[in-house]
């Protein structure tokens, strides 16, 4: 694994074993990918944190989410950038969440109710801010490809973001 000393003890502190290993894994794969755009060793990447704990790294906007078995990453060179993706979980009153958070003119469709979702935890990611504060209108969002039973979005700041996927599983 590739992580710092903060990450892995951070890892450490996941209860289930398979917990640990997934975020550990979605860290690790993180680093890789942006140690290629910097031009640096995963290992020497040093992280800042935003107000609300985005990670940060100087001359370079990126965001992880993971959920399940699955992660998926955003990366741009100038613009905000968030993503998210869920399980969709048919045990969860999604359309509840939603309504606490402000969403109006909610779907029907559980699918399309996660898709609203990770649209906005996308757009909140984004700018690293607080789900229960509405993003504002600049920061938009895209539903992208999940794997069946996810959702998935990637938001940009002043921008509808171009979608190119580079690598799977």
């Amino acid at each position: 694994m590739l992580l710092s000393a903060d990450e892995a003890e951070r890892a450490a502190r996941f209860r289930f074993e398979s917990d640990r290993v997934r975020w550990a894994r979605a860290r690790s794969a993180l680093r890789s990918i942006l140690a290629g755009y910097r031009g640096e060793a995963p290992e020497a990447l040093r992280f800042t944190y935003g107000e609300h704990g985005k990670p940060l790294l100087t001359g370079i906007e990126f965001n992880l989410s993971h959920a399940g078995d699955f992660a998926v990453i955003a990366v741009t060179e100038t613009v905000p950038v968030g993503i998210d993706i869920e399980r969709i979980r048919p045990d969860i009153d999604i359309r509840k969440l939603l309504a606490r958070l402000g969403e109006t003119d909610l779907p029907e469709s559980v699918h399309e109710l996660y898709a609203r979702w990770t649209r906005r935890e996308a757009r909140t990611k984004a700018v690293g801010g607080q789900l229960f504060v509405t993003p504002v209108d600049e920061i938009r969002a895209v539903d992208i490809e999940a794997p069946a039973g996810y959702s998935a979005s990637v938001a940009a700041r002043g921008f509808i973001p171009a979608v190119n996927y580079r690598g799977t599983q």
